[in-house]
């Protein structure tokens, strides 16, 4: 949020205080009076003066001295330019140094305003004194922030005192003093007035402060009147250029909850009263070798982010936390890998660590080409509560494997693959009593002892993509739809996969690497499957058939209209899922214009005939005044059934309405509707006001309200 006054400022005096080097000048006023020894014209009553560079001002006297460039207004002043109006008591400007100072000023654009007791001068160096700035005419919005000084210095670095920032009466934070460069694009600020059921009435904000050019420290701090006060340090930092580049952040909060019924956990458990969640993001990149990326969350538990920090559990509700750095050397790339789980209501595999050596597809002849991987990874299934011991197990993975590629001839292309794929075991441990099984999520007795020895398991993978291109023109124009001409693509693709067991002397009783929930279709190839511990013998064949409608765009090439496919899977020996078919895969995107989206992705069992999935959003818009949309989530047997309606309404170019309504068939419930106001206070930065009512079995409240400040999002 200070980079909204910072933002503004900069806006107000670089327009208010920019001259051409030329200062001709036309001039009018009841009166004239010339001085010939000085040069010095007197405007007296109604005077008029008007800049070449589009200024007009107007004041009750101006003193205009063509030979120096120097003006000074005073009385009743007036200067417009473009949007910009300014009045004051007093404005001087010396034309030759572009040197300005005004007093008492009022200043805006109809979007933004600003008032103050002193703006001096030029726009490289400038400072404003006692202002307030508003996003919109004072007094009307909630929005308002002040500072005692607030200067730019040498075109690059902001400085202020005693910067403070409300919503009405209340005041969010006040900074005393801070520096920080003009060019940083990060948001130091953001501010929440919160009132739900379950919390009660909060008010919270997060900053950080500029300690140097490339550190930020600051805090994250909510006091709510139901469960007491959360706080935390949080810091930032930044440094480099865009091939070598640093950057991160930290954000942290520690409450002892004061409510007489926390609630219950994800997994049915009691939560504590000392409640804390701690998130750290980490990116790193040394030129075109080396990068490294990590991220952390730990919470006390599952519910904690929901409560107390809501953009965070809207973006992951199953909290990860890893390390990685990769050095990529042309063909090839080196890794390492790191997954820890700090958690205790997770289930997680974790890698203590994995390293990892990938050729990518390289050209060994004509045609040819080859890749592979080699990987070492120290897995640990770590169960949380569900069990007193941890399953180990050292894990070899490596693969190689053969590629050739040929056009058979003018929209047909021909390609073979083979490879092999060995997995070894050292010193895998598993855990007496209870197993845990990783595909729905149950507990079951095993009567199997605790195991230590090693395994190999190798697979072979054969087959072959036969991929056919054929398209068509039509000379259709029609400027409704901005259709120049019509081409349809249509790609017909068999693909055929033979991957043997070919040596299996090892069955892992505890599954580490096992296969989640995925609407789409598994991959292929054996190179890109990560369900190492359960991968089988497979023969399949897959068919796919994927069209596109385009059309000629007007500023470069073409743009899809339509884009339509079907794939499924058909097994030629026993399948995992006793079926000789897969879910017939469905894909379908429409934007035949701007106005225009629509969508649909289905799953069809074909054996027993009916629905597994269905997602569907159709959008109609008017580009800068309004947006209406509905879709759906449907899959069967995992209690998924929900519809939703959204629809953005633009008052004018700074305020739009919004809304939101979701709705469950399960429930039979409105489980969350959404109404807003969204105000833009300066270029991306806006204020939010927004009414949430829930209905159904959730943790929150039946409804709360919210003001924040941060990201204007559209």
């Amino acid at each position: 949020m200070v980079m909204i006054a910072f933002s503004f400022a900069l806006t107000i005096a670089t327009k208010t205080l920019a001259q051409d080097a030329e200062f001709n000048v036309e001039m009018e006023a009841q009166n004239r009076e010339f001085n010939l020894n000085t040069g010095e014209m007197k405007l007296i009553g109604d005077a008029v003066v008007r800049y070449g560079d589009g200024w007009i001002l107007a004041a009750d006297s101006i003193f205009v001295n063509q030979t120096t460039g120097r003006a000074l207004a005073e009385g009743n002043v007036i200067a417009t330019r473009g949007d910009i109006r300014l009045t004051a008591d007093r404005f001087e400007y010396q034309a030759i140094d572009r040197f300005a100072r005004i007093e008492n000023f009022r200043v805006g654009n109809g979007r933004v305003y600003a008032d103050g007791t002193l703006l001096e001068g030029n726009i490289d160096n400038f400072r404003f004194t006692d202002v307030s700035f508003f996003p919109g005419e004072p007094g009307t919005y909630l929005f308002k922030g002040r500072a005692k000084e607030l200067a730019l210095v040498d075109r690059n670095v902001v400085q202020g005192e005693r910067l403070s920032f409300r919503l009405g009466a209340v005041p969010f934070f006040i900074i005393p003093n801070i520096s920080h460069p003009i060019d940083a694009d990060t948001n130091l600020f953001k501010a929440n007035l919160d009132y739900s059921g379950h919390i009660g009435g909060a008010i919270g904000g997060e900053f950080r402060v500029p300690v140097s050019s490339n550190i930020r420290l600051g805090a994250n701090i909510a006091l709510t009147t139901k469960r007491g006060i959360l706080a935390g340090p949080t810091a930032q930092y930044d440094w480099g250029d865009d091939e070598n580049f640093t950057y991160g952040w930290f954000n942290s909060g520690f409450i002892d909850d004061t409510a007489s019924e926390v609630g219950l956990d994800i997994l049915g458990r009691s939560i504590g009263d000392k409640r804390f969640f701690a998130e750290w993001r980490h990116r790193q990149v040394a030129g075109d070798h080396l990068s490294v990326s990590a991220y952390s969350r730990y919470w006390s538990d599952s519910e904690v982010t929901r409560d107390f920090y809501e953009d965070s559990f809207n973006t992951m509700q199953d909290p990860d936390s890893y390390f990685e750095a990769n050095y990529n050397g042309g063909n090839w790339q080196a890794s390492l890998f790191m997954r820890a789980s700090p958690n205790n209501f997770q289930v997680q595999t974790e890698r203590m660590p994995e390293f990892r050596l990938t050729l990518f597809p390289t050209k060994i002849a004509d045609g040819l080409y080859h890749s592979g991987y080699l990987s070492f990874a120290k897995l640990r299934q770590s169960m949380g509560s569900f069990l007193n011991d941890s399953d180990e197990t050292d894990r070899g993975d490596a693969y190689y494997g053969l590629n050739f590629s040929r056009k058979l001839r003018s929209g047909v292309q021909f390609s073979a693959h083979a490879g092999a794929r060995a997995i070894n075991y050292f010193d895998a441990a598993e855990t007496l009593g209870q197993s845990f099984n990783p595909i729905d999520g149950s507990l079951f007795d095993s009567d199997l002892p605790i195991v230590e020895q090693d395994g190999l398991r190798t697979l072979g993978d054969t087959g072959f993509d036969l991929k056919f291109t054929s398209y068509r023109t039509f000379d259709v124009v029609n400027e409704t739809w901005n259709i120049d001409g019509l081409r349809h693509i249509i790609e017909p693709i068999i693909s055929y996969r033979y991957q043997p067991v070919l040596e299996d002397d090892f069955r892992v009783a505890f599954l580490n690497d096992s296969p989640t929930f995925a609407s789409y279709l598994t991959p292929l190839d054996l190179f890109d499957r990560r369900d190492v511990d359960v991968l089988r013998e497979e023969n399949k064949a897959r068919f796919e058939l994927r069209n596109r409608i385009q059309t000629r765009d007007k500023e470069y090439g073409s743009r899809d209209l339509a884009r339509f496919s079907l794939a499924i899977d058909h097994y030629l020996d026993d399948s995992p899922f006793d079926d000789d078919w897969s879910d017939l895969h469905l894909d379908f995107d429409i934007t035949p214009a701007q106005w225009l989206e629509l969508g649909i992705f289905s799953r069809y069992d074909v054996s027993d005939s009916e629905l597994r999935e269905i997602n569907t959003r159709i959008a109609l818009t008017d580009t800068g005044y309004w947006r209406l949309g509905f879709g759906n989530h449907f899959v069967k047997g995992a209690a998924l059934d929900q519809y939703f309606v959204f629809g953005d309404y633009y008052l004018n170019e700074n305020f739009k309405l919004y809304a939101a309504a979701k709705f469950d068939e399960v429930s039979d419930s409105f489980y969350e509707q959404r109404i807003g106001l969204m105000q833009r206070a300066l270029e991306d930065y806006g204020l939010k006001y927004e009414l949430r009512i829930y209905d159904g079995p959730r943790r929150e409240t039946d409804f709360s309200i919210r003001i924040s400040v941060d990201l204007f999002d559209e």
